[in-house]
């Protein structure tokens, strides 16, 4: 088993070999390897894909191709186990160069240090600012990697776009928006401040028309009824959307925005995601709201 100790793999070692490669001619460095990383937090995992680089392993490989979707992950990709609590035997057999966690989720940095040098980027925290933390955790992660030009480039894009989907909201009627995900057939999150989606709303001029704060990630989890006490928004819906038997419900059709024609349904979107689901969401967004 390799340890920190006896390979002398400290971050410093780390970004010490990474110059190192970089400096290789383009013909010597194609046949070294890339540095072996292994991702246990998604919003990481597609940062570093952002970046042009990859995962060595990630924790739940399937879902995150379900779930997160883009920037697609490599089907080689080996496969951790939980998110929360990884398969560690098999993350020391595999001896990374690195690990990139969240900091304050799942294993704590501590314990992963003891395998391999650990990066542990927050996200969410009590400041309630993850799409800033986002922002930072790809600048960290170039660092890193030795890929602050590609940081750079994808961050200039990012907010491009973002400005483009703002124009191309000229014409929206400036009604807020309501952003929810069925967690069971009546119970809903709704994300509000402390949310990625939350800030992202921000970015493109529009009002989010939930306003409490809600749980550590930004958002709350009410019934139907939290839907209803908000007549004059439109509802965006995170698929999977409501099920067949509400959909044909005095209940549902009751509710003020869909009685009014005022529902769209956007594709799964990871709401605990980095810059890549920002600009995801952001796009699906911006989409969804353009004039029939």
């Amino acid at each position: 088993m390799r340890t920190i100790a006896n390979h002398a793999w400290s971050r410093r070692n780390f970004s010490a070999a990474m110059l190192a490669f970089l400096a290789m001619p383009q013909y010597v460095r194609a046949q070294q390897p890339e540095p072996r990383i292994a991702a246990l937090d998604w919003a990481w995992a597609e940062t570093l894909l952002a970046l042009g680089a990859r995962p060595y392993a990630i924790a739940e490989a399937e879902l995150y191709r379900e779930r997160v979707v883009t920037p697609e992950l490599p089907h080689d990709v080996i496969d951790l186990g939980l998110r929360s609590w990884p398969n560690m035997e098999l993350l020391k057999s595999l001896q990374p160069d690195l690990i990139l966690t969240q900091a304050g989720y799942g294993v704590q940095a501590a314990t992963l240090e003891q395998i391999a040098p650990t990066l542990a980027l927050p996200l969410f925290t009590p400041e309630r600012r993850p799409l800033q933390l986002a922002e930072a955790g790809l600048d960290a992660i170039a660092a890193q990697l030795q890929r602050e030009k590609h940081a750079f480039q994808y961050k200039a894009d990012f907010e491009q776009t973002l400005s483009e989907i703002r124009a191309s909201l000229h014409s929206y009627d400036g009604r807020p928006v309501l952003i929810v995900k069925f967690a069971d057939q009546r119970i809903l999150d709704i994300y509000g401040p402390g949310s990625l989606f939350h800030d992202v709303l921000g970015r493109l001029g529009l009002e989010n028309a939930w306003t409490e704060a809600g749980n550590h990630w930004g958002f709350s989890t009410s019934g139907l009824d939290a839907v209803a006490r908000n007549p004059e928004a439109r509802l965006v819906i995170i698929e999977p959307g409501p099920p067949e038997k509400l959909v044909g419900s005095d209940l549902w059709t009751a509710i003020p925005s869909v009685k009014a024609n005022r529902v769209v349904t956007i594709p799964p979107t990871w709401v605990f995601g980095a810059l890549p689901s920002a600009l995801r969401f952001a796009m699906i967004l911006g989409k969804a709201l353009q004039p029939a």
